[in-house]
C-alpha cells in the first residue's frame, strides 16, 4: 500500500475517506494522491432558432480546477500530518477518471467515501463507489463514516468456502496483519443450503487450515439471503471492517447476477474492503 488514491469532492464522506487514507499511510510509509474529478457536463442555452450552443467550457474548467486547488491548500494547511500528499484535478466522468488514475499512478489501494444508494436510483444509476468497486484492478476501501485505523479490531470475511482463492486470501491475511485484527470467517446459511451446521463448521475449519489462517473465529448465520446476513452480523460487531471479493460483472451479466459485495457497500455503515477477482483468484 505504498500509493493510496483518494477520489475527493470535499463532501463529509470524502473527508472521512481522506483522513482514513492518511491514517493508513502514516502506518505504512505511503504516499496519498488526492484526486478531484471535474465532471463538466456540456451546458447549452437555446438560441432563438432553437439550435443549442455551448458555453466556453475551457474557461469554466480552468476556474473550477483553480478553485479546487485553493480549497485543498486550505484543507492541507489545517491537517496535521507528515504523510506526503499530492493533489490533482482532472476532467471526466468520476468512475472512468479514477480508473485511469489508478493505472497512471500505479496505485496499490483506493480509499473513497460513499453515502451508498437506495431505491430506484440504485437500480438505474448506482454510486460511483459501486462502479469503481466493480472495475478496480486494486483493492478499494469504501468509507461511510469517520473511522480510525487504530480502533479497528475485527475483520469480517464472508466466505463461500472456495479452495481456489489463494490470491484473495493472501491479501486478506496481509490486511489482518496491518490492522492487528481478529479475522471472523462468516458463512451465511440460506434456506437453499443443504449442509448441517456441524458439517459447515468442519468445512470452515479445514478452509482455515488450508489457507494457514491464524487468530480467527468461525460464525454460521441462518438468514434469508447472504447480503442481509452480512449486514446483520456487521451491525453487531464493533470496531470492525468487512472484507469481500467481487467478480466485477458488467453489462447484462451484472444486471442479472449483481454483486453481494457491491450491495453491502451500498447498504452498510462499516468500512468495506473489496478486491475484484476479474475471473482469476
Amino acid at each position: 500500500m505504498k500509493k493510496i488514491l483518494v477520489p475527493f469532492d470535499f463532501s463529509p464522506a470524502a473527508m472521512h475517506a481522506y483522513r482514513f487514507a492518511l491514517d493508513i499511510a502514516a502506518g505504512n510509509e505511503s504516499e496519498v494522491i488526492v484526486l478531484k474529478v471535474v465532471d463538466l457536463t456540456p451546458v447549452y442555452i437555446e438560441s432563438l432558432d432553437a439550435n443549442p450552443y455551448y458555453i466556453n467550457s475551457m474557461s469554466i474548467l480552468t476556474e473550477l480546477k483553480q478553485e479546487a486547488r485553493n480549497d485543498f491548500e486550505d484543507l492541507r494547511r489545517g491537517t496535521d500530518t507528515n504523510v506526503p500528499v499530492r493533489f490533482e484535478v482532472e476532467q471526466g466522468t468520476v468512475s472512468q477518471t479514477v480508473l485511469k488514475a489508478i493505472h497512471q499512478h500505479d496505485a496499490d489501494l483506493v480509499v473513497m467515501g460513499t453515502t451508498g444508494t437506495e431505491g430506484i436510483r440504485e437500480l438505474l444509476v448506482g454510486s460511483n463507489t459501486e462502479k469503481i468497486v466493480r472495475s478496480s484492478p486494486v483493492p478499494v476501501f469504501a468509507i461511510h463514516k469517520a473511522q480510525k485505523v487504530a480502533n479497528i479490531r475485527n475483520i469480517i470475511f464472508p466466505t463461500t468456502i472456495d479452495l481456489d482463492q489463494r490470491i484473495l486470501l493472501e491479501k486478506v491475511k496481509a490486511l489482518q496483519r496491518f490492522f492487528h485484527a481478529r479475522l471472523h470467517l462468516l458463512y451465511i446459511k440460506t434456506p437453499s443450503t443443504k449442509e448441517t451446521d456441524k458439517e459447515l463448521n468442519g468445512t470452515l475449519e479445514r478452509f482455515a487450515e488450508f489457507y494457514d489462517l491464524t487468530d480467527y473465529s468461525i460464525h454460521i448465520r441462518h438468514d434469508p439471503d447472504e447480503e442481509d446476513g452480512i449486514l446483520q452480523f456487521a451491525s453487531r460487531l464493533e470496531y470492525s471492517i468487512i472484507a469481500m471479493a467481487t467478480h466485477g460483472f458488467t453489462g447484462l451479466t451484472h444486471l442479472m447476477l449483481g454483486s453481494i459485495a457491491e450491495n453491502v457497500v451500498n447498504h452498510t455503515r462499516e468500512a468495506v474492503w473489496t478486491h475484484t477477482l476479474h475471473g482469476h483468484q
